[in-house]
């Protein structure tokens, strides 16, 4: 018996131990999903020890939210409850809070944003994703046609379908309209015919008896086949003598144009424009109108969804203008560029690509330009200019530097809040002036408001609106003659009209909201920025979308585009996109921040990421194993990556070898460093304070260079990186600012989008060395002779061991791992020996070298792979036995004399 019972208790013992186990497993994959549900609430979890931070407080945000900044609202914030585990419990009866698939990230201390956890099973998108495995009964209804509505079930379907018409009753219009039939289509699907003609531009509910349900009538069914290939906008054609204009509002009852003789004057003419099929309204005046500017007002019923000029009062302008008068004015007619000639070599493989990322006032602002050029298209591309100590800076910085592509943020017309209205706010407030922007509301872009209209900020300062037309033209064939392709970055997820929650009307929310943009069951706008635009199951904003990159290829001559959260455009049309350019032309964007809407994000045709990517990504991963991920740094050691002295040496491997699963070749992902969101590459590797202004761990720095230009792929560099530009100027603490019966949100250096002279190129460091007695805390001038060798070395026969467009054999790459993970060697196709040393202590490598001459083309101190040296440590190796020590986090390349045979383009 005693035996027996020992046993039994054993048993017991086994069975606790397993369901605490199950338990503990269970607890886990809650914490990795961060939510969990029960009955009609569900439960947020956040667990420190897989996001590895020690935070004072937790916030959820997402879609549901409106992916609000807010970290004091009350009703999100998590509480601690011991463990490590935080928790947040909120009520979410019929999924009525929390849709499925509705994506949702946590948030902590002063607002840093964190990646979900690297096994999170419902990770997507850079979000973690709520309830993507289930399937709720929904229920949708949409016109086709006057005389045809469709009834869907889009996730569950119902036990039974209803096909008694009298279960069924529409109000259109406020007019009621029986049912007459009910007809089955396909699976979810049935067909309901009114008993009267739907008016299919009106707001129409349908009012279901089994359940007891109303629901808006989308026009979705109508929508997604009204296909019109009218051009659109206002010109003059040359075969008939006349201006044409054209505009897309198809739910309108009638459409007015007003043209001006001058911008500040009543209109000299006012058109009742003519209704056409497929949506248009059309007029045509007799003559060039050519310098005349115009504008609409749009008027039907006051009904959701509407914003017509009986409801807002104000008129708005033409989405297809080519001139705009800072974004609040009207348009201005205004006649076609002839585009730049081509580069002469053609456009860079993407293999080849070495991007350099600029925003046109950062790049001006402190050039030594007349005022009226700075800020400008045609002082960017300004010949000739030097700063004190005689180096080249602007244009000629760029010239001499090696790139063969510059990529500028956004040239689009954006907004930017009036200057009066601006001043009136801020013009002596302390903290405005101390970051430049109390006189105007400088801004990098991601706001456009006319997407076929270029900056008109960025014109000669009092010249003629519409100039800065000729001067970007001019300023593409400057950068053609020089053998730089121009990248533009553009933004078609969102337009301007709800950005920092203001309601501004400058074309499609005036025009047809529905149509345009997302938009929720009341069409309300849905998304982070209040305007995310319809590309799916909408022909013409398909149309816009490729046709402003073809007006911006065909009109001006650029050569790519880097695409602002392409995640939140369909892959269906950035696919179609792809196709209409060419296969030369270059397209990347970054795959992360999905839709808020739940059924774009369900759609598997139109939801992508990276492993489905349409376009060549930003290949975060890589950066991460580089230089450490994104969120404000804590430890030196541990969140700067493997330049920094991380260890992460597996990851960093993959970065080094297209080797992530995502990367079915070198050419899936473009790498970077830094970029301009977030912050810049010489903070994260400040001596002390993250302030890179009063000096920079330059070794460490010179080993991320290092690692990015070795390896495959295209390149993007975030301009000023090479000289250590810093954001140090921007503090670390968020503010909000009151405007104009709204809010401004300042988020310092993780952001600086809106904040001046933190993201000025200083061009005066160009030249200069350490001097600690001067102020001067970096060497600058060395670091930036680094970089350009890097570039050198990359572009050259050496270097085209990296620039490869597929997968490498499995011995391609051959790596050198001494014991310490810190330290990592690698051989490249026999041609190129890169050893690293991230360790804080010397190190010695021991391996064998392929045969052949091998010349020291890197180290710490320079990079020149034309000239040999003499006299240096390891400066000529023979092929081998090595055994090679480093100093603390040092770096050494050698090429092989013997074995170049790849020519570079």
């Amino acid at each position: 018996m005693p035996r027996l019972t020992n046993i039994v208790k054993i048993m017991k013992s086994i069975i606790f131990i397993l369901l605490l186990f199950s338990l503990t497993q269970a607890q886990t994959a809650n914490a990795l999903r961060g939510y969990k549900m029960h009955g009609d609430s569900v439960t947020f979890i956040f667990d420190r020890n897989l996001y590895r931070v020690q935070p004072a407080r937790v916030v959820v945000t997402g879609a549901f939210r409106g992916w609000s900044d807010d970290m004091n609202d009350q009703r999100w914030l998590l509480r601690e409850s011991g463990n490590g585990i935080w928790r947040l419990t909120v009520a979410n009866p019929d999924f009525s809070l929390l849709p499925p698939s509705s994506p949702f990230k946590f948030r902590i201390d002063d607002g840093i944003w964190l990646d979900p956890p690297q096994n999170a099973p419902n990770a997507r998108g850079g979000n973690l994703i709520f309830a993507d495995d289930i399937q709720p009964m929904i229920i949708r209804a949409e016109l086709v046609s006057a005389r045809d509505v469709r009834l869907l079930f889009p996730r569950a379907r119902p036990e039974k379908y209803i096909y008694d018409p009298a279960a069924y009753r529409l109000t259109n219009g406020g007019r009621e309209i029986a049912v007459e039939r009910v007809l089955y289509i396909q699976p979810g699907e049935l067909q309901l015919v009114p008993a009267q003609a739907v008016d299919i531009r009106r707001f129409t509910r349908l009012h279901l008896e089994h359940p007891k349900k109303t629901v808006t009538v989308r026009y979705n069914g109508w929508f997604k086949h009204l296909y019109n290939g009218r051009p659109l906008g206002a010109w003059h054609d040359t075969s008939d003598s006349h201006t044409h204009i054209r505009l897309f509002a198809p739910r309108a009852d009638s459409v007015i144009v007003y043209l001006y003789e001058q911008t500040d004057q009543p209109p000299i003419k006012t058109i009742l424009m003519d209704r056409e099929p497929e949506g248009s309204w059309y007029t045509h005046l007799p003559g060039n109108w050519e310098g005349f500017y115009y504008d609409f007002t749009a008027h039907g019923p006051d009904e959701p969804g509407n914003h017509f000029h009986g409801r807002i009062r104000r008129h708005f302008s033409d989405p297809w203008a080519r001139v705009s008068v800072d974004s609040w004015g009207p348009a201005r007619i205004w006649p076609r560029m002839t585009p730049a000639t081509p580069l002469k070599n053609g456009i860079p493989r993407p293999q080849d690509l070495i991007a350099y990322e600029v925003h046109v006032q950062d790049f001006t602002n402190a050039l030594p330009l007349p005022d009226s050029l700075r800020g400008s298209f045609r002082g960017f591309v300004t010949p000739g200019l030097r700063n004190t100590h005689g180096a080249p800076i602007g244009f000629d910085h760029l010239k001499e530097l090696g790139i063969n592509a510059v990529h500028l943020m956004p040239v689009q017309e954006f907004l930017h809040y009036p200057d009066k209205v601006w001043q009136k706010a801020f013009l002596n407030d302390p903290y405005m002036i101390e970051q430049g922007i109390n006189r105007e509301n400088y801004q990098w872009g991601y706001r456009t408001s006319h997407a076929f209209a270029l900056e008109s900020r960025f014109r000669v300062k009092d010249s003629p609106w519409g100039s800065q037309n000729r001067d970007f033209r001019d300023l593409v064939q400057r950068f053609h003659d020089n053998d730089i392709a121009v990248i533009v970055d553009v933004v078609f997820n969102h337009t301007a009209e709800r950005m920092d929650g203001r309601m501004m009307y400058f074309n499609f929310a005036a025009i047809d909201a529905p149509y345009f943009y997302r938009t929720d069951a009341q069409y309300d706008f849905i998304g982070a920025y209040g305007t995310e635009t319809k590309s799916e199951q909408r022909p013409l904003m398909r149309r816009w979308i490729i046709e402003q990159v073809l007006d911006l290829k065909e009109q001006y001559g650029i050569d790519g585009i880097r695409i602002d959260l392409a995640g939140q455009t369909d892959e269906q049309t950035l696919r179609e996109l792809r196709r209409v350019v060419g296969p030369d032309f270059i397209i990347y964007g970054e795959p992360w921040i999905g839709s808020d809407d739940p059924d774009y994000e369900a759609n598997p045709d139109w939801d992508w990421y990276k492993e489905d990517a349409p376009i060549i990504f930003f290949q975060d991963d890589s950066r991460n194993a580089f230089k450490g991920p994104t969120s404000d740094p804590q430890n030196k050691q541990t969140d700067r990556g493997y330049a920094g002295g991380a260890g992460n040496r597996e990851q960093v491997k993959k970065a080094l070898s297209a080797g992530f699963p995502e990367d079915k070749t070198p050419l899936s992902g473009i790498n970077y460093l830094d970029i301009h969101d977030n912050w810049a590459l010489a903070d994260r590797f400040a001596t002390k304070n993250w302030d890179g202004r009063f000096g920079v761990d330059e070794d460490a720095y010179k080993i991320a260079a290092t690692l990015l230009f070795t390896s495959p792929g295209p390149l993007v560099l975030h301009g000023g990186s090479e000289f250590m530009r810093s954001k140090g100027h921007a503090p670390l603490t968020e503010l909000i600012k009151e405007f104009n019966g709204g809010k401004i949100w300042l988020h310092g250096k993780r952001d600086t989008y809106n904040l001046a002279t933190a993201n000025l190129f200083v061009w005066e460091n160009l030249g200069r060395n350490m001097a600690p007695d001067s102020g001067i805390y970096c060497n600058y001038k060395d670091m930036n002779a680094f970089w350009r060798g890097l570039i050198a070395l990359r572009l050259s026969d050496y270097g085209s061991v990296f620039r490869i467009a597929e997968k490498p054999a499995a011995d391609y790459y051959r790596w050198i791992e001494p014991q310490d993970s810190r330290m990592l060697g690698y051989i490249v196709d026999g041609r190129i020996c890169v050893l690293l040393n991230t360790a804080d202590s010397s190190g010695v490598f021991n391996f064998s070298m392929p045969r052949g001459d091998w010349i020291l083309a890197a180290d710490n101190d320079k990079v020149d792979h034309k000239r040999e040296r003499e006299g240096y440590p390891y400066s000529k190796l023979h092929g081998g036995r090595q055994s090679i020590e480093l100093p603390p986090f040092a770096l050494r390349i050698w090429i092989n004399k013997s074995a170049v045979t790849h020519k570079s383009r």
